[in-house]
């Protein structure tokens, strides 16, 4: 019986939240929010530890940025008067910052816990 990429993926994920549980990690660092949402998308992007450094930039950045500019214009930008220009610009620099130091972060941990390349699973 040949395995669909849906199974595969999803046989190595939950390898890999087993071996992350079983380390000790926090389920907040192997499955953040903004994975749980690509994964119910339907995007086969693994667990942040076992992600590569730019996947994990664009997987945090692409479903940060949007989220963080919106609750910014709705609480604060609006009522303060900041132009559009201002706002994107804010949330274009916001995104890219909260991408790269989560991508550090997640591959700190990767290195901290010793785990295996995802392509081992």
């Amino acid at each position: 019986m040949q395995m669909t990429g849906d199974s595969v993926f999803e046989k190595r994920k939950n390898r890999a939240m087993a071996i992350m549980e079983g380390r000790g990690m926090w389920p907040s660092i192997y499955a953040p929010p903004c994975h749980i949402f690509l994964w119910r998308l339907g995007i086969h992007v693994p667990p942040p530890p076992f992600s590569t450094f730019w996947t994990n930039f664009f997987s945090f950045a692409v479903v940060y940025t949007p989220f963080w500019g919106i609750v910014m214009w709705f609480i604060f930008w609006k009522s303060q008067g900041a132009t559009l220009l201002y706002a994107a610009t804010s949330t274009l620099i916001a995104g890219l910052v909260f991408g790269v130091i989560m991508a550090a972060f997640q591959e700190w941990r990767k290195r901290a816990n010793h785990l295996p390349a995802w392509e081992k699973l």
